[in-house]
């Protein structure tokens, strides 16, 4: 290398002119930087920049019903895990179920009536649905019924023990669960929630809500607590501690799940979306589950007709600088405007200084009409030169409908064309202007053609190509790039799976046909790739220091964890003798000529048993059956699922070698001999289940009742007693 050239790579680059302008980005997600607002806001659910709407028109979070403005069942209502509705007809004091065949509520029996039995009710309230249990809060009779789903099996009834010290009995009115199983009963009584611990044990009463009607939790682990002669709903944490109290359903809806039905605000329920074929008007109840003879009509969200929202000073940090213009996306429908006005200076002005400009010192003035929803509108600045710039947009509308503005863009500095053209076309300011603002209208076009070309790339990558569905022609760019390589893609496969099959398809296709590489297609699909799970090699390395001459040996570190093997070939079932070297014993069968059950006249033929086989060799039937078939093992949860176990299918029937056959085995968290017990396959061996625990180990698979205590010695006989085979049992 030259002096030269040893100089020049030191130099600052040439000034050159930018190709692109930079920009403001105001939205939802990098903020609206609002100074003020007057008659607008930002959507809570959406976080668009719209007119307010008026409180008259809103839904209540404390509505009668308990529904919290429709945005969670009504509080006799509850909804269990696969999706089937119950309801508590307090008046009947009945418990009905949902059928959605016949779209009517039918009575559950055996349970219900008035009166102190256990399987009676008393002017109860709430019921809810956790972990396959149905709590029902049995006011009258002071407890909390709680029943099993499966064959409604009463299984307990809690209370807050005497070491609650409450001062007046406590009377269930609603329940609600957070995450972590807990279970919150209201206690009006008391003014306050007991919580309760999954297994039924009193942990603590929170204490100063006042006469609770209603609780729930949202996303995000928070407790709405509706309370009488309050407005709006109270929000705290699961230990009482108080966020705060929201008034509209609009500021709480983002947080809650959606319903898959309406209610409405008289707590009816509009279950015809469950009811398939069924008249809208037939499919609508009241809280009692009966049919509902008065429906009105819901009322119209109405708004502001008048609302201005006024930015900060934008910085664009170059002296005089040209802003270039305003790029407005979202949607403004025919009978709303939005007026775009916008001021620069060379200083930061406050608020007041802002307001007492007058009308006139404000420019661009251009108005947005009839936007359809997240279409783009633009226009030109027209401010002069100013290092910095104040956005007003003035939102207009008749009552009924409101822009709604998803984004704002605003771009600085003005890259014009004109710095192609003579010299002469920019003389003066005002033909510099006139030029610029003509040659806009091509520029925006050229930008346009620019931006794809510039995006162009990420369609080529399966991390980063668009996978929605397009509409008119039903495909996606993922599915369109796959094809390029001859791989056809589910559509039943998450995103994620299907980016990382097209990613790693040229690594797979040379194992095509393979058992490693349907290995690796199956440890893709079911998640179980180590790198994507926590294991003991994910820790931070050691730095590359040499260490001392007197360190002690560092301790080895986990095994990184492995995906199983997932796969057994039958070939590998085989336990035959070899003449020489087998030895007669469990790990050794003498085959015959049962492998295919063949029929043989008068030798083994039997009616119902052997079978006419014309095909391949008699003598190689122990190759033809095992030879060409294989097990897959995957967990349990893919058989329960329609859809993951279609497309497990359609992996292994596109990806297994033509001439082999394959059984999937789902694989349940137990261990049972004959059936599972295959060790690395279908089982994994771990320590022996503890005892049990009061209050504490749920009775089942994992759960051993012990001797008793004080008891020693092995494993003894005793009929009548201690006698069960396996477990306390050992026949010598």
């Amino acid at each position: 290398m030259t002096t030269q050239q040893t100089t020049q790579s030191f130099l600052p680059p040439v000034p050159q002119p930018p190709h692109d302008p930079t920009w403001w980005r105001l939205d939802g997600r990098a903020g609206w930087r609002a100074s003020q607002l007057t008659g607008v806001e930002v959507t809570p659910s959406c976080c668009t920049l719209a007119l307010a709407p008026l409180p008259a028109s809103l839904r209540s979070l404390d509505e009668p019903s308990g529904s919290l403005g429709g945005l969670v069942p009504p509080s006799n209502v509850a909804r269990g895990d696969e999706g089937r509705l119950y309801l508590l007809d307090a008046d009947a004091a009945a418990l009905k179920c949902f059928d959605p065949c016949e779209c009517r509520w039918t009575v559950i029996p055996c349970f219900g009536g008035a009166g102190a039995q256990p399987r009676q009710l008393s002017r109860a309230h709430g019921i809810g649905i956790h972990g396959g249990n149905l709590y029902v809060c049995d006011t009258g009779n002071k407890r909390l019924v709680v029943i099993a789903l499966h064959g409604f099996a009463l299984r307990a009834f809690w209370s807050p023990p005497p070491a609650a010290n409450l001062a007046n009995a406590w009377e269930p009115y609603a329940v609600a669960f957070d995450s972590r199983g807990r279970v919150f009963v209201s206690d009006p009584a008391n003014g306050c929630v007991q919580r309760f611990s999954p297994r039924g044990v009193w942990e603590k009463c929170l204490a100063g809500f006042g006469v609770v009607t209603r609780i729930a939790f949202d996303c995000r682990d928070r407790l709405y607590a509706v309370v009488e002669g309050q407005a709006g709903a109270r929000v705290s944490d699961a230990d009482g501690n108080v966020y705060g109290t929201v008034t509209r359903v609009d500021d709480a809806g983002a947080h809650f799940p959606r319903l898959p039905f309406d209610v409405d605000a008289q707590g009816n329920l509009h279950l015809g979306v469950l009811c398939a074929g069924m008249d809208a008007a037939q499919s609508v109840f009241d809280l009692s589950g009966n049919p509902a003879l008065k429906v009105a009509a819901p009322t119209p969200k109405l708004y502001q007709k008048a609302g201005t929202y006024l930015s900060e000073a934008l910085d664009s940090a170059i002296y005089r600088c040209q802003w270039h213009r305003v790029v407005l996306c979202g949607r403004i429908p025919p009978v709303t405007r939005v007026r775009v006005s916008t001021y620069t200076a060379e200083a930061v002005l406050t608020a007041d200084q802002l307001l007492a400009l007058p009308e006139d010192a404000w420019q661009t003035k251009q108005l947005a009409l009839g936007l359809a929803a997240s279409e783009e509108w633009d226009c030109l600045v027209t401010s002069g030169a100013g290092r910095y710039l104040w956005l007003r947009l003035e939102f207009k509308g008749k009552g009924t409908a409101t822009p709604e503005l998803e984004s704002v863009r605003v771009e600085f500095p003005r890259v014009s064309l004109r710095r192609y053209l003579p010299a002469v076309f920019g003389e003066d300011p005002s033909g510099a202007d006139f030029t610029d603002r003509f040659l806009s209208i091509f520029d925006s076009t050229l930008r346009g053609v620019e931006r794809q070309i510039d995006e162009q790339a990420r369609l080529f990558d399966p991390l980063s190509t668009p996978a929605d569905t397009d509409p008119k022609t039903g495909g996606d760019f993922l599915s369109w790039l796959a094809s390029w390589i001859g791989l056809t893609l589910d559509r039943q496969w998450p995103v994620e799976r299907r980016r990382q099959l097209v990613r790693d398809a040229a690594r797979l296709y040379d194992l095509r046909g393979t058992r490693t590489g349907l290995w690796r297609q199956l440890v893709s699909f079911l998640g179980m790739e180590p790198e994507g799970l926590c294991c003991g090699d994910s820790q931070p390395r050691a730095t590359c220091r040499p260490a001392p001459a007197n360190c002690a040996p560092e301790a080895e570190g986990e095994a990184a964890w492995q995906p199983p093997p997932l796969i057994l070939e039958h070939y590998q079932l085989r336990r035959w003798l070899f003449v020489g070297e087998g030895r007669l014993g469990s790990q050794a069968v003498l085959w015959g000529k049962r492998i295919v059950g063949r029929s043989e006249l008068n030798a083994n033929a039997e009616v119902g048993t052997t079978r006419l086989n014309t095909s391949q060799d008699p003598f190689r039937d122990p190759f033809h059956v095992y030879a060409h078939k294989f097990s897959v093992f995957v967990p349990a949860c893919y058989g329960q699922s329609d859809a993951k176990r279609r497309s497990l299918e359609n992996l292994l029937k596109t990806e297994s070698p033509g001439h082999t056959q394959h059984q999937i085995v789902f694989v349940e968290p137990r261990f049972r001999i004959g059936f599972q017990a295959m060790i690395g396959l279908d089982t994994v061996v771990g320590r022996y289940p503890a005892g049990v625990t009061l209050n504490r180990t749920p009775l089942g698979g994992a759960s051993v009742l012990t001797a008793q205590a004080g008891r020693e010695g092995g494993p003894s006989l005793s009929v009548g007693g201690a006698a069960r085979v396996g477990a306390t049992t050992k026949l010598d």
